[in-house]
């Protein structure tokens, strides 16, 4: 199980600021939870903090938090970036899935169905809103004529312990290859795929039948 230590939520309404805060020490039970309303209060938290988890809104006043995704995956490689957003469309879902984001939650779910995302973070589950899972399996569905990917077995394995939650170390440890060797198997995944984060790879395995998203 994952463990969420230092936490940075970059939220410019309070009240939704408040509620984040709330779901996240009820869930993650971190150790400090650090707060920013907008891109330059952010980019000073990360400058003075190392961060496990940063959950980040890409309407604030000073810009997108989109620019924030990636010097917070530079300064923090091992951490959770996760977008919190009203948008729902494409160009925002992709953009910050490209930029590294690992996971986009609709700031409109039900309480229920968000507590429930932010608590996978802690088995390593992406967390995806369900409309949001939903755009990017139609996304990456074949068109018709469309050729199938095809993966060795070894790039298979390595895709479904992936998915399931497993960092690259855990999955190599359980296939009994080296982590090199593994992480090269993820690097050909990726580039076969044509996907950029763990999430995508997520969303590409369950549309193959690799992992069942239940």
């Amino acid at each position: 199980m994952l463990s969420v230590k230092q936490v940075l939520i970059v939220e410019d309404l309070p009240d939704v600021a408040d509620w984040l805060h709330q779901q996240v020490v009820s869930i993650l039970d971190p150790d400090q939870v650090s707060r920013a309303t907008n891109l330059a209060d952010a980019v000073r938290c990360m400058e003075q903090q190392r961060y496990d988890l940063a959950l980040i809104d890409l309407g604030l006043p000073d810009g997108s938090g989109m620019s924030l995704v990636r010097p917070f995956k530079e300064a923090n490689p091992t951490a959770q970036c996760i977008i919190t957003t009203i948008f729902d469309d494409a160009e925002h879902l992709f953009g910050s899935l490209r930029a590294g984001a690992d996971g986009y939650l609709l700031k409109d779910d039900t309480e229920e169905a968000f507590a429930g995302h932010l608590s996978g973070i802690l088995q390593g589950r992406p967390p995806l809103s369900a409309s949001i899972a939903r755009r990017l399996l139609e996304h990456f569905h074949p068109f018709a004529g469309e050729e199938e990917v095809a993966l060795t077995r070894r790039e298979r394995d390595m895709l479904t312990l992936i998915a399931k939650g497993l960092s690259v170390k855990h999955a190599a440890e359980k296939l009994g290859i080296s982590h090199y060797t593994a992480a090269g198997y993820m690097k050909d995944v990726y580039a076969k795929l044509q996907v950029n984060t763990r999430a995508e790879a997520t969303l590409k395995a369950i549309h193959m039948g690799l992992v069942n998203p239940s």
